[in-house]
């Protein structure tokens, strides 16, 4: 978990814990990863692949209506498992609800 210098949690709202396959790409390149956990505001990626912190990406969020939905992103933190992303654009709520539910069946 994330926080600040006073040991203060700095999200938004609280993640949902996922687990499946996720493409992502940066101006120059595509990647594959595992998708851990989501909110409305950020996603957390496990992946080995070297990104740069503060680096834009798209993310295609997997299964939403039998489509895949892109949103927009900033590398904000990283760990020995992967990047935490920030975001940016607006989302769609319909997405992440279900989203939401796919994670609840698994």
């Amino acid at each position: 978990m994330e926080s600040n210098k006073k040991g203060r949690e700095r999200r938004i709202d609280s993640r949902k814990a996922y687990s499946g396959h996720v493409f992502f790409a940066t101006k120059s390149q595509l990647f594959e990863g595992f998708l851990k956990n989501f909110s409305q505001h950020g996603l957390f990626i496990k992946t080995h692949e070297m990104l740069i912190l503060g680096e834009f990406i798209t993310v295609a969020l997997p299964y939403l209506d039998d489509k895949q939905s892109k949103v927009q992103g900033q590398i904000l933190w990283q760990n020995h498992e992967g990047y935490g992303v920030e975001l940016t654009k607006k989302r769609n709520g319909k997405n992440f609800k279900l989203l939401k539910i796919e994670a609840r069946s698994r």
